[in-house]
C-alpha cells in the first residue's frame, strides 16, 4: 500500500512542498487588487474564491478566477505525473499525482502566505480530478451543471462532487468491475489521498452545510447573470 511512499519519500516530500506553494497563489485576491483596486475579502462572504469573485465583481471575473484556480490543480499534477515521475512507471506516477493534488488543494484552503485563510478548494480539486481521473470527471460535468442551475448554489454542487468522488474511488478500488476504466490506476494510498483531498473541501464548506440545512444559504445568482441581469456588488 505504501511501498512507493517509502521508496520515494523525499521526492514526494518535495512534490508536496512545491504543490502546496502553488496552492498558496490566490488569484481571487490578486485579480481583485489588480483589476478592481479592492480586496474581494472585504465584500460578500469574505471568502477569497471564485464564487465570491462572481458575487462581488460579476460573471467575467468569477469565470477567470475559476479557470485559474482549476489550473492550480492541473499544473502540479500534470508536471508530476507525466513529466517528472512519468518514467518511473504508472503506479509511482499516479501516487505522486495524488500527493501533488492533495497539497495543491491544502495550499489553496490553508495558504501560509495569507495566514491560512484561503478559498474553499473546489476549483483546484476539480483540476486535480480532470488530470488524474478524466473519464469520471467528464461523466460528472452534466450532473454538476444541472444541480448548479437548479439549486443556484455552488456549495451544493461542491458537496455533491466531493461525496461522489470519495465514494466512487473506494467502490472501484474494492470491487473490480469490468468497467473499472472509469477509475483507473489507483491503489489504497491513492484512494486515501483522494479522500483527504475532498474531505478538505467538505471541511471548508462546514458553515455552508449548516446554512443549507437551516435554509439560510444564499443563492449564487448565476441564472440572473446568464440572463444579463448582474447582481455584482462592486462595479
Amino acid at each position: 500500500m505504501f511501498d512507493n511512499l517509502v521508496q520515494y519519500w523525499w521526492q514526494l516530500l518535495l512534490v508536496a512542498i512545491c504543490s502546496y506553494a502553488v496552492g498558496n497563489i490566490n488569484f481571487a485576491i490578486m485579480f481583485s487588487k489588480l483589476f478592481k483596486k479592492s480586496d474581494v475579502r472585504d465584500y460578500g462572504s469574505g471568502n477569497a474564491g471564485a464564487t465570491n469573485m462572481f458575487r462581488v465583481y460579476g460573471l467575467r471575473m468569477g469565470v477567470i478566477t475559476f479557470v485559474c484556480d482549476v489550473l492550480k490543480g492541473v499544473v502540479p499534477c500534470v508536471l508530476v505525473k507525466f513529466a517528472i515521475f512519468g518514467g518511473l512507471g504508472t503506479a509511482v506516477a499516479t501516487t505522486a499525482g495524488y500527493v501533488a493534488g492533495l497539497f495543491a488543494v491544502l495550499g489553496h484552503i490553508f495558504p501560509l502566505y495569507y495566514k491560512f485563510k484561503g478559498g474553499k478548494g473546489v476549483a483546484t480539486a476539480i483540476g486535480v480530478c480532470f488530470t488524474l481521473q478524466p473519464m469520471l470527471s467528464v461523466c460528472l460535468i452534466l450532473p454538476c451543471v444541472i444541480i448548479l442551475l437548479i439549486s443556484d448554489r455552488t456549495s451544493i454542487v461542491s458537496l455533491f462532487l466531493s461525496v461522489v468522488e470519495i465514494v466512487w474511488c473506494w467502490v472501484f478500488y474494492v470491487v473490480d468491475y469490468p468497467w473499472r476504466v472509469m477509475y483507473t490506476n489507483v491503489d489504497a494510498f491513492c484512494c486515501l489521498g483522494n479522500t483527504l483531498t475532498f474531505a478538505l473541501v467538505i471541511f471548508a464548506h462546514r458553515h455552508n452545510i449548516i446554512r443549507i440545512f437551516t435554509g439560510k444559504e444564499k443563492r449564487m445568482g448565476l441564472r440572473k447573470a446568464l440572463r444579463g441581469k448582474s447582481d455584482k456588488l462592486v462595479p
